[in-house]
């Protein structure tokens, strides 16, 4: 005998028949059954005789085998036994029309009640030709089905139904997608449940089930189960006890994925504890008692401002003997214990003072309603050492008072509201529940292109369609909760400004009667574009001030480092001239040679920082005459070869003549900087090479070395005044960052261009052109 592993394989049986209740068979037989099955579903026997009426095949017993696999031909009739099974009996009939069948099934029960399994009589049915009704009946039936299968299988929940030993009989397809195992699996493990329950929750999830199932009560409760690819899945399950008249219990409920939200509650609860550490750091003194006068928080700050002792500081102490302790150490005790008082009548209102102690501390009290969503639960007080604060203290109440006047004036008078309502700069609005415009300004009437007149009694959606998808669901929410939604921050484009990206701040509240019926939302819509753009024109300020000022930091600091570094050899120099001089020595003249080499750098540095002022000043003068650049080339490299006698320096000259109209001093300065730079970046022996080439109108002079390259995200700022590339430092290379600088500006003065190729660690390539006149 074969049957089929969890893979869909055949895999040979044993040639052992499993044993089967006694009572089951006898049963069976004496009802003359076709089909007996066991609880589990198993092939208990088969009328050989109606085996090929049913299809079957024999070539093999088939005791032992599920009824999945002996009827997959017969869907029906595996429905009706797996029915049976759950203690129904039914009658169906199925079939192809040629070997068409009726078959009654009954369930098997045993003398505790328990379902032993399940008994078919089966018997051909007589062909019956359909009229044109029944079969539209047919089909209107099973659509009606896979319409109920598809909205089973489309809910984001498990739904199934089971016997109460949790062998389930039905099971809709997001179990495969929730767990990874396919309806079948569900239905055709007998202890599928048992086996795939958490091995921490196994134990106390049996037994609670088993104890609703007896109680006869629905139940609910929370577990893990362990899917197919390992993961943990935490559910909510909701298990209704079925109980018909006559029939055994079942049980039919639903599995709801919750891992989310276990993990939020397992983050709220890392986030209270954050909290109270919070609380407990706070610079004020915070008590909170509830409407009953009993203490149920506080922190550390307010036991040390108070001075007061543990035990009476207790959770759930009555606070009255908090306050006898603490009033003694007031200069006003009496008045301290009727603010109190006043202060403990449940209301709204918030409350300011201050308290002198007798050691002359003033501590500010701030006292207001704690709330739990619109219920007050209780008063929090918080108390701040204001000691050196107390003469501002007089100024804020004051204007405390002058605001709650200003509200209570605007609540008493609708005409006061309108007129504010017509004049105010912001946009104001007020919607019915079905979202038309019952009252709007004129501010808000033109961010949609419209009139005040013409918006009222009109749909939002129709007023602002390109807003309405995003707004109306908030709108809807204020109404459906009563909870106002204030400062949402958006950015959009509207009719009165097409093209053009402004900033809003909106604010959305129910508008109540006075009975409390909500019949509509409020919105305030202020405009923070000016706002917005006042705040990026402030941080690029502050930006360009950060860069000015670590310029000028970066300058002074390399300026003073190649000022002082030459003219340490020149006082050298000059001193060992002195030495000579005094002893009647001959003076060698290298010495004055090397003092007058660093003059000259201290003069190269000095020119550079004059040439860079009169380039910001725009006093930088050329003279302009035709010239050669061979010529100027070849002149250039002579007076820098002596210079270069550890680099081989090469040049590749243009054999046309060009000669272009500019300064001569100015165009060599620009060379010799791009040469020196070249020099100066470049390793032991490595080459430089000077290239000159006509390029259309222009020609180009290029600059190669093989040094340390110049970083990609620094080459757009290489030519600005004192920038200096990150992987350069002063240490290693000197220079004040003016040299490309001022190349730039002469080149772009003559009409050309310079930029420079170079990747990071391959050398540099600096290359700039000049315009040929035809």
């Amino acid at each position: 005998m074969s049957t089929v592993d969890g893979q869909g394989r055949e895999a040979r049986r044993k040639p052992s028949v499993p044993s089967f209740p006694k009572l089951l068979v006898l049963v069976g037989a004496s009802l003359h059954a076709t089909l007996i099955v066991d609880s589990q579903g198993r092939i208990v026997r088969v009328d050989n005789t109606l085996a090929p009426a049913g299809g079957w095949e024999l070539e093999a017993p088939l005791e032992g085998r599920t009824l999945e696999e002996v009827l997959h031909h017969h869907p029906w009739l595996t429905h009706a036994l797996r029915t049976a099974l759950t203690g129904q009996e039914t009658a169906c009939e199925g079939g192809e029309p040629a070997r068409r069948m009726r078959a009654l099934v009954l369930p098997i029960f045993g003398d505790d009640g328990q379902c032993l399994g399940a008994c078919a009589r089966l018997r051909a049915s007589a062909p019956q030709p359909e009229t044109a009704h029944h079969e539209a009946l047919k089909q209107e039936l099973t659509r009606t089905q896979q319409q109920y299968e598809e909205l089973l299988n489309a809910l984001d929940c498990i739904v199934w139904e089971a016997d109460v030993g949790f062998r389930f009989t039905f099971v809709n397809k997001q179990s495969e997608r929730l767990l990874g195992y396919s309806p079948l699996e569900w239905i055709q493990e007998p202890d599928f449940w048992e086996n795939h329950v958490h091995p921490e929750d196994r134990g106390w999830a049996q037994a609670y089930c088993m104890k609703a199932t007896r109680e006869r009560r629905p139940y609910e409760f929370e577990y893990r189960m362990v899917a197919t690819d390992g993961r943990i899945v935490w559910l909510r399950a909701h298990v209704t006890v079925l109980v018909e008249e006559g029939q055994p219990p079942k049980l039919r409920g639903i599995m709801v994925d919750v891992t989310e939200q276990r993990q939020a509650r397992e983050k709220l609860e890392r986030t209270a504890s954050l909290l109270r550490a919070t609380f407990d750091s706070i610079a004020d003194g915070v008590i909170v008692v509830d409407t009953n006068q009993r203490l149920t928080a506080y922190n550390k700050r307010f036991q040390l401002l108070w001075g007061l002792p543990d035990d009476v500081l207790l959770v759930n102490m009555d606070i009255a003997k908090s306050i006898t302790v603490a009033a003694p150490l007031l200069k006003d005790p009496e008045r301290f214990i009727l603010r109190l008082q006043e202060m403990f009548v449940v209301s709204e209102q918030v409350y300011v003072d201050t308290i002198e102690f007798l050691d002359g501390r003033i501590l500010e009290l701030t006292s207001l309603p704690q709330r739990m969503g619109s219920t007050i639960i209780g008063r929090i007080w918080s108390y701040r050492d204001v000691t050196e604060e107390r003469r501002g203290k007089a100024e804020q109440e004051r204007l405390f008072a002058a605001e709650q006047n200003a509200r209570e004036q605007l609540e008493e008078s609708f005409a006061l509201l309108d007129t504010f309502l017509n004049n105010a700069p912001i946009g104001l609005g007020f919607l019915s529940r079905d979202l038309r415009f019952i009252r709007t300004n004129d501010a808000l009437a033109a961010l949609h292109g419209k009139t005040r007149e013409e918006e009222v009694g009109r749909e939002l959606r129709e007023m602002a369609p390109y807003v309405a998808n995003t707004i109306e669901p908030l709108m809807r929410q204020v109404m459906e909760t009563g909870e106002p939604l204030i400062g949402l921050d958006t950015a959009l484009e509207v009719p009165a400004t097409p093209g053009q990206l402004r900033y809003w701040r909106v604010s959305y509240y129910p508008v109540r009667t006075k009975s409390g019926r909500i019949v509509g939302v409020g919105a305030v819509v202020v405009e923070l574009t000016q706002e917005r753009r006042a705040q990026e024109e402030r941080e690029r300020l502050l930006r360009e001030a950060h860069e000015a000022i670590r310029i000028r930091d970066d300058f002074l600091s390399i300026a003073s480092h190649e000022l002082k570094t030459p003219l340490t050899p020149i006082k050298l120099h000059l001193q060992r001239l002195e030495q000579r001089s005094a002893a009647g020595q001959p003076i060698p003249p290298q010495l004055a040679q090397k003092a007058l080499a660093q003059v000259d750098r201290l003069t190269g540095v000095i020119s550079d920082m004059l040439d860079s002022s009169r380039i910001e000043a725009g006093l930088l003068e050329l003279e302009r005459e035709p010239l050669s650049l061979q010529e100027l080339i070849r002149e250039v490299l002579a007076g820098f070869r002596p210079h270069c006698l550890h680099h081989p320096l090469e040049y590749e000259e243009c054999a046309e003549a060009l000669v272009v109209q500019g300064d001569w001093s100015r165009l060599a300065q620009v060379l010799t900087n791009l040469l020196e730079n070249a020099l100066k970046y470049s390793p032991q022996k490595g080459p430089i090479r000077v290239t000159l080439t006509r390029s259309g109108a222009e020609a180009l002079v290029s600059v190669s070395d093989s040094g340390i390259g110049i970083p990609a995200d620094q080459q757009a700022h290489l030519f600005e005044r004192f920038f200096r590339a990150r992987n350069a430092p002063v240490s290693g290379f000197g220079g004040l960052g003016l040299g490309l600088y001022i190349s730039r500006h002469l080149v772009e003065r003559h009409g050309g261009r310079i930029w420079v190729e170079s990747e990071s660690g391959q050398g540099a390539t600096f290359r700039f052109t000049l315009p040929v006149p035809p």
